[in-house]
């Protein structure tokens, strides 16, 4: 690949990061623009983790895991903006295996550049998989802020309560219900009720009812899973599912950029 070309993928990435995925419309020209950039640049794998992200704004499952594997396949070296990119795609749409791959290494050594570029993706992937005991190595390196005390709030509540593999074992039961669905994994952390709350935010492609329904069957699942356990289920973890076209802007929009699309 060509440093211009990555360059020039970067730019179109930070734009669609700065889109709300309702705005469908300049999705589309953006569509167009990297769809013309791959042709001059084919098989580039910057153009085509653009290309990824694009399909998962879109709520297209099915071609955002097709491209994630051609980019798997293609291989090469990637700057670590692209790395955590793809990490962040491939996380969305429920890719584990390839993303702990990639991360593994990340996880293994907490270094200060694995700190700066991945430490989104490794705290995403910890909740992801129920990880507590790797959300309390993050920990110290992670930048004050509101969430992240009440993530450590959170994680701090369920080791109280003796409920570390309780955690690990919902979570896991969450992704297989929703592994081969989800167009983007998010969560929200919230303190209304006095202490730490942890949403789980799943967006499909599927309508509302579809949605309610599949979450009517999960939280039945989640009720079954705490009985069966013997303990009493904590009420500071939930999950809520939603359209894609419902996800909000990756980073704040910049009001000239938006104006150049």
């Amino acid at each position: 690949m060509t440093d211009n070309a990555a360059l020039i993928f970067e730019g179109l990435l930070e734009r669609l990061y700065m889109l709300p995925f309702s705005q469908t419309s300049k999705i589309k020209d953006l569509e167009i623009r990297i769809y013309t950039e791959l042709q001059n640049h084919p098989a580039n794998i910057c153009g085509l983790i653009t290309l990824m992200f694009l399909q998962i704004m879109q709520g297209n499952r099915v071609g955002a895991k097709d491209t994630a594997y051609k980019i798997w396949d293609i291989g090469g070296e990637l700057s670590p903006y692209f790395e955590a990119a793809y990490i962040e795609n491939l996380l969305n749409i429920g890719l584990l295996d390839m993303a702990e791959i990639l991360l593994k290494p990340r996880s293994e050594q907490l270094t200060s550049e694995n700190i700066k570029y991945f430490y989104s993706s490794l705290i995403k992937f910890a909740i992801i998989t129920g990880n507590l005991d790797l959300l309390e190595r993050l920990k110290s390196f992670y930048i004050t802020s509101d969430d992240e005390n009440l993530l450590y709030e959170f994680v701090e509540m369920f080791r109280i309560a003796g409920c570390v593999g309780q955690f690990k074992n919902i979570q896991k039961l969450i992704f297989d219900h929703i592994k081969n669905n989800v167009c983007a994994y998010e969560y929200n952390l919230y303190d209304d009720r006095g202490f730490a709350d942890l949403e789980i935010e799943i967006y499909t492609n599927g309508d509302e009812a579809q949605n309610q329904k599949e979450l009517s069957v999960l939280n039945r699942k989640l009720d079954s899973y705490w009985f069966s356990c013997g303990k009493q289920r904590l009420y500071n973890h939930s999950v809520v599912f939603k359209h894609i076209r419902e996800h909000n802007s990756w980073i704040e929009p910049d009001p000239k950029f938006l104006e150049e699309l």
